[in-house]
């Protein structure tokens, strides 16, 4: 997995050459299933390929950690998410984010169900972002679990995510 994440930061900071704007995220997270949540906060870094005046492309690499009591779960999210631009300082976000489970919480699933358990977390994500400035931006987005970690064991974790972004 640490060799997975190394590649993806590659790509990340190697597509910013042809990137209109590249930069950084972080913000506060929940991790819901089940009637329980976890808070956290998330880092990350993105870059942004205008397609159209109102149509963009932008990819991320972010990670995500919560903790419940003495339990921790963390996420390293591969985000691909297409942005609308509504107007110049709105626009709606919705795509796929691909996170591989890490923490207290996946281990204990992978001791106790074996090959059964996936560390995969599958999302599609929907959020709004707003940019106060031509650098300075607010996002809010909500990620909705396609898969299991075990089949019809554990639900889905579903993220809101609500954070800054600086790009450059």
């Amino acid at each position: 997995m640490k060799k997975l994440f190394l590649f993806t930061l590659l790509c990340v900071f190697a597509f910013n050459v042809n990137a209109q704007d590249f930069g950084l995220t972080a913000g506060y997270t929940n991790l819901s299933t089940d009637g329980e949540s976890w808070s956290g906060f998330n880092v990350g870094a993105f870059v942004d390929f205008s397609v159209s005046e109102k149509f963009s492309v932008q990819p991320e690499l972010v990670y995500t950690s919560s903790k419940d009591e003495d339990l921790s779960y963390n996420l390293f999210n591969v985000n691909a998410m297409a942005k609308y631009h509504v107007s110049e300082e709105f626009s709606i976000l919705a795509g796929p984010q691909f996170g591989f489970a890490s923490g207290d919480i996946p281990d204990i699933l992978d001791e106790a169900f074996g090959d059964d358990f996936t560390s995969l977390n599958l999302q599609l994500a929907v959020g709004i972002s707003y940019d106060f400035t031509e650098n300075i931006f607010a996002q809010a987005r909500y990620g909705f679990q396609l898969n299991e970690h075990v089949e019809d064991v554990v639900d889905a974790v579903n993220i809101l995510s609500v954070g800054i972004g600086y790009s450059f």
